[in-house]
């Protein structure tokens, strides 16, 4: 077992992916009602970089309006705070895993690729079960594996044996048995940890970390944690072009009875999810924009 701990883990992560702090200013605007439009968007303007991932994602099909954003005052204006929120995170994030060492293992781009489609699918999900959770899951479906990320780019011996070792033991151990087993931890448990040592929102909190265990997330979140599990299990089917249940993470069996998705809805969203990944990772790379 590694002699990494979560706690320590988190702690070194806080300082590679240091969020800049024009980033910390902005939720509080964020979060007080009292605070002007125009305050909010003349400090989005201080981060040209987070702007620029701002104005893309909220062009892209998973934040879709009326009008095109071409500006930080409209999409301000439009997108509202919540929404507004999630995408300075989002983009936040995204921004900082381009400073993470050690990518050999887990490549940003095969990252980035399928948590798109998570995100995607999630939203298309929270489209037909529950609207109110479209923005929430979207980014719940963009960050959901930010835990295996960092174990990949920290603890990378130890992350390589995690996964040979499921590798070797598909029936009797998943890649997040192996992963407690080497490390103590996994994944699923460092992205929550991680999410909640920057204060994120508790609902995030908990689709990052019961993403792989939805029936243990906390009632007031199930819904979401589940359909970020079911959006991952379609992400993989999605990224490879297949429909057999058996080429993915297992789906939890008993969250069908809790939602009104069946599963051949479920496997007829990927080829709409397959259509939009494309716009949505435009936030990686604004050349994929106009390819998409």
């Amino acid at each position: 077992m590694s002699s990494m701990t979560i706690e320590t883990l988190v702690k070194k992560t806080d300082r590679l992916l240091a969020i800049p702090r024009v980033v910390g200013e902005l939720l509080k605007l964020l979060d007080n009602p009292d605070s002007r439009q125009s305050a909010i968007s003349d400090l989005l303007a201080h981060d040209p970089a987070l702007v620029a991932i701002v104005l893309r994602l909220a062009n892209s099909p998973a934040f879709a309006s009326a009008r095109t954003v071409d500006s930080v005052e409209r999409a301000v204006m439009l997108l509202g705070r919540d929404q507004l929120r999630r995408l300075v995170i989002a983009g936040a994030l995204t921004q900082a895993s381009d400073r993470l060492p050690n990518q050999s293992l887990m490549p940003l781009e095969v990252f980035w690729h399928h948590s798109a489609y998570c995100a995607v699918i999630a939203r298309l999900l929270a489209e037909v079960e529950s609207p109110a959770l479209t923005g929430t899951v979207f980014l719940g479906g963009l960050l959901h594996d930010l835990g295996q990320l960092i174990l990949f780019s920290q603890e990378p011996d130890a992350a390589h044996l995690a996964f040979l070792r499921s590798l070797g033991e598909p029936e009797a151990m998943t890649p997040q048995d192996a992963e407690r087993t080497v490390l103590g931890f996994d994944h699923a448990q460092l992205g929550g940890a991680l999410a909640e040592h920057w204060g994120l929102p508790d609902i995030l909190c908990a689709c990052l970390r019961f993403h792989h265990d939805p029936m243990q997330a906390p009632d007031a979140f199930r819904l979401p944690v589940i359909l970020v599990h079911l959006a991952n299990t379609g992400a993989h089917l999605a990224e490879i072009d297949s429909r057999d249940w058996h080429d993915a993470p297992p789906v939890d069996l008993r969250v069908w009875p809790l939602i009104r998705i069946r599963p051949e809805t479920f496997l007829e969203l990927l080829e709409k999810a397959q259509y939009q990944v494309l716009a949505v990772e435009a936030l990686r790379n604004p050349r994929m924009a106009d390819e998409a």
